[in-house]
């Protein structure tokens, strides 16, 4: 599987959860976030998905933490990425994190 093939199972699979595991459903939505960071397309729709969880989940928080990070998507363009940041306000915007093993060899 590619690294893009990738992304769009994350969010189809998120789909599948929506409206019956949120929390489910939240974590595929962030596994597509760090597949998608290095393109700039699949970065800023990855935070637009985000966007719409938090809106469908009244989650103000996140919702405003989506708010702020659909600009910083652009960093997509100059390689500027926190490498494993799963895209949602739990973690800070600029923080790396590790990366989960079943993603390591399609981002390498």
């Amino acid at each position: 599987m590619t690294r893009q093939q990738a992304f769009q199972h994350e969010y189809h699979q998120a789909r599948l959860q929506r409206g019956i595991d949120l929390q489910a459903e939240l974590r595929h939505l962030e596994r597509a976030h760090i597949l998608g960071q290095s393109r700039f397309a699949d970065h800023l729709r990855s935070h637009l998905w985000l966007l719409a969880w938090a809106w469908r989940q009244r989650d103000w928080a996140e919702l405003a933490a989506q708010l702020l990070r659909v600009p910083g998507s652009l960093g997509s363009l100059l390689g500027w990425y926190p490498l494993g940041n799963p895209g949602t306000r739990r973690v800070g915007p600029l923080t790396a994190q590790p990366l989960p093993e079943d993603l390591q060899r399609l981002l390498e």
